[in-house]
């Protein structure tokens, strides 16, 4: 379905000129991106009919053309309402289970908007159920995860509940962190965008519902299963990373050699100075491009040879995710399940 970008763009470019935190971000050349084309492509409905008139026909028939059933619950409870994407693409086979992901948003972002993020449009393509709490991130999201859980299964949405995982952005990617922690034996993995790492801090106190946790109790990061997990954002945004928690994210991981960290920005790596982390050989990075721009991605490894541990870096993106950030996110959790007896991760192979 061929749509005009003309609303999503007269209201959000703006909005996306502004988006950068470095010194180096070019907003109109970001603006008149490929990138940007796609992400005003995106934002057409959102910008068209709003949270006001978010039941719209027009809206369900727009994911329908996507190979997508939507519904949305507790429409009309702005703390707790969520929509859910259902694949419909008979190619899945109607006896089809399909993966979960929760999709987090951002502060002050409504279920409309993140919708545009990507991963509800990825999923009709791939197979998979994506949820999309509004939850106001900091305050319920704890509670939310099980509640929307039972709801599901109540009305039988066909899940893998082996393949459970969280994404999310700016604050969704501090939500993902805490409820990744929260119930590490549920998700198979994590992907927080936007948002750099949140490690351990002594004063931390117990993962609960009333506030996103800004650090860990040790005690958190010890109890917790071995969680896959990929952090990503732009390179005018979130990256490189500005934290040495990163070495708390990469050991729960199970991979090896947590680095000390240094920004590496004098490095001769592109892809360590986009990215902020060492790795210990050129093997580890790589660059791969999408939709005009260069992604850097840095990975570590297991005692298997398994990364369980990725970074992803876009250059030149400000605060804002990139369209084709939810395909390579998607590439690493996918490859991730989770034993529900005995809380082990669990490799599926490669998609590569």
């Amino acid at each position: 379905m061929e749509l005009p970008s003309e609303p999503g763009r007269s209201v959000f470019a703006g909005y996306l000129r502004g988006a950068g935190r470095t010194a180096d971000y070019d907003a109109e050349a970001f603006v008149r991106s490929e990138a940007a084309e796609l992400i005003f492509r995106d934002l057409y409905y959102y910008a068209t009919y709003g949270l006001s008139d978010q039941e719209n026909p027009a809206i369900f028939a727009y994911w329908q053309s996507q190979g997508l059933e939507k519904k949305i619950y507790d429409a009309h409870d702005r703390d707790r309402m969520w929509s859910v994407f259902l694949p419909t693409d008979e190619q899945f086979g109607e006896d089809a289970v399909f993966p979960l992901v929760f999709c987090l948003h951002g502060n002050n972002n409504n279920i409309l908007l993140t919708e545009t993020y990507g991963f509800a449009r990825l999923g009709g393509k791939e197979g998979f159920i994506t949820v999309v709490p509004w939850a106001k991130n900091d305050d319920i999201i704890v509670d939310e995860i099980p509640r929307i859980l039972e709801t599901l299964r109540g009305e039988g949405y066909p899940i893998d509940e082996s393949r459970i995982y969280v994404t999310g952005f700016s604050k969704g990617g501090l939500a993902a962190q805490t409820v990744a922690l929260a119930y590490s034996d549920l998700f198979a993995a994590v992907a927080p965008g936007g948002f750099n790492p949140i490690g351990i801090t002594e004063d931390a106190g117990p993962i609960q519902s009333g506030t996103l946790n800004w650090g860990f109790s040790a005690e958190t990061f010890e109890r917790a299963h071995t969680m896959p997990a990929i952090f990503y954002g732009g390179s005018c945004d979130s990256m490189p990373m500005q934290t040495s928690a990163v070495n708390e994210w990469i050991s729960l991981a199970g991979a090896n050699a947590p680095v000390k960290y240094d920004g590496t920005l004098d490095s001769e790596n592109t892809a360590e100075r986009f990215i902020g982390l060492a790795f210990q050989t050129k093997g580890q990075t790589e660059i791969q491009q999408y939709d005009g721009q260069n992604y850097y991605i840095g990975s570590y490894y297991n005692d298997e040879g398994i990364c369980t541990f990725r970074a992803v870096s876009v250059e030149g993106a400000p605060h804002w995710l990139m369209p084709s950030e939810a395909k390579v996110v998607w590439e690493f959790l996918s490859q991730f399940a989770r034993d529900r007896e005995t809380g082990a991760s669990i490799f599926l192979g490669s998609s590569d």
